[in-house]
């Protein structure tokens, strides 16, 4: 039991760019500088530095939605059933945790490629690679593991899997007037693979008094090599003269990604010679059915009768797209391998070729698609569907930021508030606020401590340091998930971040021209002498 929740137990939450933004809670809408303002606010490129590139930088979250060290404590062991044990845990408090939810795991990481981040006064150019999962087990499995089988209870067999890789490059340029600066990011979005799992109808598991029944069917779409666009713009004011900042920006506006179409990417795949598991227009299907199992079947049934699976792959179509044909007449081979037979009262779908198409796999979903299995045909057989690519969105978030330098304590500190405006892979509806401070007591050490505040995990704390070579900046972060105390953590965040950071100084700018006023001054002192002799 206790390995079922470890394996549980791997899944990540809101994106933080840098260690910097880790370590101060994710306020950082006015203090991000330099490449890493890239996908936070573009305003503030120029803010602070004059030249940034990155060497190395990598993000990652890992968490879950029940396991932390001290459950794992209480459940290891524990016994469900006896409330006089010593070590007695209530069962109803698993099922109170995950709210009906099932477990959720999720996998989240953003990895920088080295030398392709950098910024040069206004402008910069970023190349980063997105990573992320989330799978979700149905409350079933909790129930039946824990509770077993009530009978005549239906029991929601919903399950859902995302997974997506991307390679992001974008293009960024920001303004400075005389009291603000605004900023915009062009960005070019290359997908490298997704995966999701699609419930289609009800999908479930119920013990009436005489035998256990259930079905589910799940369409799992494959795509590799999406493309698509996406904006980034953002504010940010100058510092006033008491060290306030203010800023805002929008990330990923309008953006979105199209799979399933011939991009360079598969294209380049299918002519070395790689092969996919499914074709351009090809998903998996996925069905189960448990139909009147009871107890003499158990004892006497394999476990592949009495639990049937089946797995093929399909193509898509719309209903009104399936050719109607009055077959009176009609040669058999003059058939389309499917069609639906206009004397026919019910309208059923039909295939003219079993060998091609069984008739039984074909299957018309609520919403009007057809499902038609393609495992026995041949790639010209599949001009038979059109090719349908379905798109997904782009986690689109919203920042407001504000910021306070107290020169005399060397210490600054921030605040955001922030909100996705989709429900997409790590974006949540729900309003953030951020709050972290920087302590530069030490120039070579800075201290952050921060934390985040609301959405699906509740809460964050967050801290975070580093060191500084000159130049030469190595920062990282370190967050607990859901606590403030490592016992009661359910994941953690870390990034790690080594860059170039420089700015031109004008005490050097100074001393240069001294320089070379006394350069200039000793010259002609030189041919005055010269000349009076």
């Amino acid at each position: 039991m206790i390995f079922f929740f470890i394996i549980m137990s791997i899944l990540v939450s809101q994106n933080y760019n840098d260690a910097r933004m880790l370590g101060l809670g994710g306020a950082y809408t006015t203090l991000s500088n330099g490449y890493r303002a890239v996908g936070i606010n573009p305003a503030n490129i120029n803010t602070g530095t004059d030249w940034t590139a990155n060497a190395f930088s990598s993000s990652s979250s890992f968490s879950n939605n029940f396991l932390t060290i001290e459950r794992y404590n209480q459940i290891n062991g524990a016994h469900f059933d006896n409330p006089l044990a010593s070590s007695y845990y209530p069962k109803n408090n698993i099922k109170n945790i995950l709210k009906g939810e099932g477990v959720k795991l999720k996998f989240n990481s953003i990895n920088s490629i080295p030398g392709l981040n950098f910024s040069k006064n206004n402008y910069a150019f970023t190349s980063n690679i997105f990573l992320y999962g989330e799978i979700k087990f149905p409350q079933a499995f909790v129930d039946i593991f824990f509770f077993g089988n009530e009978v005549g209870k239906e029991l929601d067999m919903a399950f859902t899997q995302n997974s997506i890789a991307t390679f992001e490059t974008g293009f960024s340029y920001c303004k400075k007037f005389e009291e603000f600066n605004v900023g915009i990011s062009a960005k070019i979005l290359q997908g490298i693979y997704y995966s999701n799992m699609e419930q289609l109808g009800n999908a479930f598991f119920k013990t009436d008094t005489t035998a256990f029944l259930g079905s589910g069917n799940y369409l799992i779409k494959q795509g590799l090599g999406g493309f698509g666009y996406g904006l980034d713009f953002g504010f940010s004011t100058k510092e006033f003269e008491n060290g306030i900042k203010i800023g805002a920006s929008l990330i990923n506006a309008f953006s979105s990604m199209q799979w399933n179409k011939n991009t360079a990417l598969r294209n380049g795949f299918e002519s070395i010679g790689v092969e996919f598991p499914v074709r351009e227009k090809e998903y998996f299907f996925f069905n189960f059915r448990v139909d009147s199992l009871n107890a003499q079947q158990l004892l006497t049934s394999t476990p592949e009768d009495m639990f049937v699976t089946d797995t093929y792959r399909v193509s898509i179509l719309n209903f009104n797209d399936i050719p109607i044909i009055n077959v009176a007449g009609i040669d058999q081979s003059e058939l389309p391998l499917f069609f639906i037979d206009s004397s026919d009262q019910t309208s059923q779908i039909q295939s003219s070729n079993e060998a091609k198409i069984e008739s039984d796999k074909i299957l018309l979903l609520d919403d009007g698609r057809v499902v038609v299995p393609t495992d026995n045909l041949i790639d010209s057989e599949m001009n038979l569907f059109n090719s349908i690519p379905f798109k997904t969105d782009y986690p689109t978030l919203l920042r407001f930021g504000a910021s306070k330098n107290f020169y005399e304590e060397d210490m600054l500190v921030a605040f955001d508030i922030s909100t996705g405006l989709d429900q997409t892979f790590t974006n949540e509806e729900k309003w953030k606020v951020s709050i972290g401070t920087e302590i530069n007591k030490n120039p070579k050490i800075p201290i952050r401590i921060g934390t985040t505040l609301g959405g699906d995990d509740r809460y964050r704390f967050c801290i975070g340091s580093g060191y500084s070579f000159g130049n030469l900046k190595l920062d990282f972060g370190y967050a607990y998930i859901g606590s403030f105390k490592s016992s009661r953590a359910r994941g953690v965040d870390v990034a790690l971040n080594f860059f170039y950071d420089y700015v031109e100084s004008n005490d050097e700018e100074n001393i240069f021209l001294k320089r070379l006023k006394d350069f200039f001054s000793n010259i002609i002192n030189v041919f005055r002498f010269e000349k009076k002799n």
